[in-house]
């Protein structure tokens, strides 16, 4: 009995996780990061073919493993499925709404962390608004993504695919 409701459980998970991708080509995924690239291969460096930016409506074509094919006016690419929602109600703020977060984000999600939170703690711990000041320099830092694949490739982080 026990072998059965693991596998009945995992075939909802299974299919809860299916419902979220979209099936029907031509059906519409919305941009929720943003900026992207519609890239002309399945790989996070490829060459960018499109710019996208959150909100943007394309035409899905097909999954292949956590990338999708689509269309985005007359340009076909490929966009990592981290990137777009096929969901017709996604809420989107202009701040890069996503529909997954990491561990860490969800962790401070769960505790109560957002801006209010933050002001309070900073006003609180005056003596952490150097770090503060050097954590917003870093998160508005913006690294040109040749710079970033050399020095993944330079590194050995990231094998050269031709």
């Amino acid at each position: 009995m026990r072998p059965a409701r693991r596998l009945l459980g995992l075939l909802v998970v299974l299919s809860l996780l299916a419902a979220d991708t979209p099936q029907d080509p031509g059906a519409t995924l919305t941009v929720t990061r943003k900026t992207t690239k519609l890239r002309a291969a399945k790989r996070s460096f490829a060459p960018a073919v499109a710019e996208l930016s959150e909100g943007d409506k394309l035409a899905f074509d097909r999954r292949e493993g956590a990338w999708l094919a689509a269309r985005f006016q007359q340009v076909t690419g490929w966009l990592h499925e981290s990137d777009a929602s096929p969901n017709r109600d996604v809420r989107l703020s202009g701040e890069g709404v996503r529909e997954t977060y990491t561990a860490s984000e969800t962790s401070a999600a769960r505790k109560g962390f957002n801006p209010q939170v933050e002001k309070a703690y900073r006003t609180g711990n005056p003596n952490l608004e150097r770090a503060f000041q050097w954590v917003d320099k870093l998160q508005a830092r913006l690294v040109p993504e040749a710079e970033l694949r050399s020095f993944l490739v330079e590194g050995g982080l990231l094998q050269e695919v031709r």
